[in-house]
């Protein structure tokens, strides 16, 4: 054990050991909370991309953007903004919350209000995981009531807006 070999040091080099540890602990919480100031002001505040439900060939284009990025404390973000998936024609509109967990970036992304297809599944989430430079969200879609899934791929873009990819 580290703590009984500080302990079992001579008291003049003892006493220096603990103050480091000490330090060291108090300094955590400060890197932390810049870490994930960092994480609020980098993100990028829209992202393009595709969905699929498993075993289907269907691609569906997506564009998410972000007007809202906050800590919620030391270790978790949340991100607030709208976003569309094109299937041919046809646009569906919704709004979209993220929480992002700084430790590991770790997500999840929940979307609700569709507007513009009345079959649009919103019971659900996609978790998975953002890139280390925060450029890419890869995530599984699963739908709560029937467990079905699918796959979410974005990659980060200087500017978007809560229209189909397909016109930017």
């Amino acid at each position: 054990m580290r703590h009984a070999r500080i302990a079992m040091l001579p008291g003049w080099m003892a006493r220096p050991a603990l103050t480091i540890v000490a330090a060291s602990l108090l300094l955590l919480p400060v890197a932390r909370a810049a870490d994930i100031n960092e994480l609020t002001e980098k993100l990028p505040h829209a992202y393009i991309g595709e969905f699929l439900w498993d075993g289907d060939k269907t691609v569906q284009n997506v564009v998410i953007t972000f007007d809202q990025v906050h800590a919620l404390n030391e270790q978790n973000a949340e991100a607030l903004g709208c976003g569309s998936y094109e299937v041919g024609r046809r646009v569906t509109k919704i709004k979209v919350r993220m929480f992002v967990r700084l430790s590991d970036l770790e997500v999840e992304l929940f979307e609700w209000s569709p507007d513009g297809n009345g079959s649009f599944e919103t019971g659900g989430s996609h978790r998975g995981k953002l890139s280390e430079d925060f450029q890419q969200i890869d995530a599984q879609w699963t739908t709560t009531a029937t467990g079905q899934h699918g796959q979410l791929h974005l990659r980060a873009v200087a500017s978007a807006a809560c229209e189909p990819a397909a016109a930017l």
